[in-house]
């Protein structure tokens, strides 16, 4: 395997990451949800991210998400359906994307600049969309099923729906290469809060939905493997610290997630990867230097942000 290659693909995945979920701790799209009867944050995400897959049981949505706690997942679904319907939630997102794209670019100096970076984005990346293959990847196939006949105004709005079923892709993918590894979806999540890249420890606890027993169970079995150390942060939290062998191991998960995504990415040759990694810089730049990943949340934002 091509080492740079991998590495650009993975860099521009991140962007694309970053771009389509920039919107999870927005106010605005907060408001959106919010008219439709739903809780901004938690709730509003977890009806947004999972409409596409329909009125399912709560072990659908589980399975598909990973690292969030079962039973936290089930105290949301199915009685999510009771306030909105999954149809109406799908064309929600929609309403609330256009929302928070409009609050980032509509009214910069510098929109010509920027909605030539996205175009540029968007058209190179359709022929990866149109080359991948979602068998076995249902969040991905119902996504971009969902997002099929979406026309959004802008190219803003445009490049959110392509990065949107590239991200859900990848995370499918990623997640049968966690399977194939061995490592439950609350190991991956605290392995990766214990980069000190990712999300705060307490933010990560709570938006997946663990009480504290089974966070400080899972901290416990990661230390004991040698995976992680455990520190105090500045307000006596503890502080998981991945250890080498837990950089390894998830090095080995990204390699098996790279071979998930590979065919897809194959339509573009070398050059015309490289060639995306200044325009969705520029675009990420935007929304680093918006606060959209808050630092309350995220131990390194702008590093989150690609």
């Amino acid at each position: 395997m091509d080492n740079q290659r991998t590495q650009t693909i993975r860099t521009l995945s991140a962007r694309l990451n970053s771009f389509h979920s920039a919107m999870y701790f927005s106010q605005t799209v907060g408001a959106v949800y919010a008219e439709h009867g739903l809780e901004p944050g938690l709730e509003g995400n977890m009806a947004a991210r999972s409409a596409p897959l329909g009125r399912v049981n709560p072990g659908v949505v589980s399975a598909a998400y990973y690292n969030y706690s079962p039973n936290f997942v089930a105290s949301l679904v199915p009685a999510v359906w009771d306030k909105v319907s999954p149809e109406e939630m799908v064309a929600t997102r929609f309403d609330a994307v256009a929302a928070f794209m409009n609050e980032l670019f509509g009214d910069r100096d510098d929109i010509a600049l920027l909605t030539e970076a996205a175009t540029e984005v968007n058209e190179a990346v359709q022929p990866v969309l149109a080359h991948m293959d979602f068998a076995g990847r249902a969040l991905a196939a119902a996504t971009a099923d969902a997002i099929g006949g979406h026309q959004g105004d802008t190219v803003f709005e445009k490049l959110w729906d392509s990065a949107t079923i590239a991200r859900e892709f990848r995370g499918d993918g990623h997640v049968a290469s966690l399977v194939t590894a061995g490592v439950p979806g609350i190991d991956a999540l605290m392995l990766d809060v214990a980069t000190g890249a990712s999300f705060r420890p307490r933010a990560a606890q709570k938006t997946r939905g663990y009480t504290d027993e089974e966070w400080q169970t899972a901290q416990a079995r990661l230390a004991e493997a040698g995976l992680i150390t455990v520190d105090t942060d500045d307000r006596g939290f503890d502080l998981p610290v991945i250890t080498e062998a837990g950089q390894e191991l998830r090095e080995q998960v990204e390699q098996l997630t790279d071979g998930t995504v590979t065919a897809a990415w194959s339509v573009l040759d070398d050059d015309e990867l490289e060639a995306l990694l200044s325009p969705s810089r520029t675009l990420i730049k935007v929304i680093a230097q918006s606060g959209a990943f808050p630092a309350t949340v995220f131990a390194q934002p702008a590093k989150k942000a690609g």
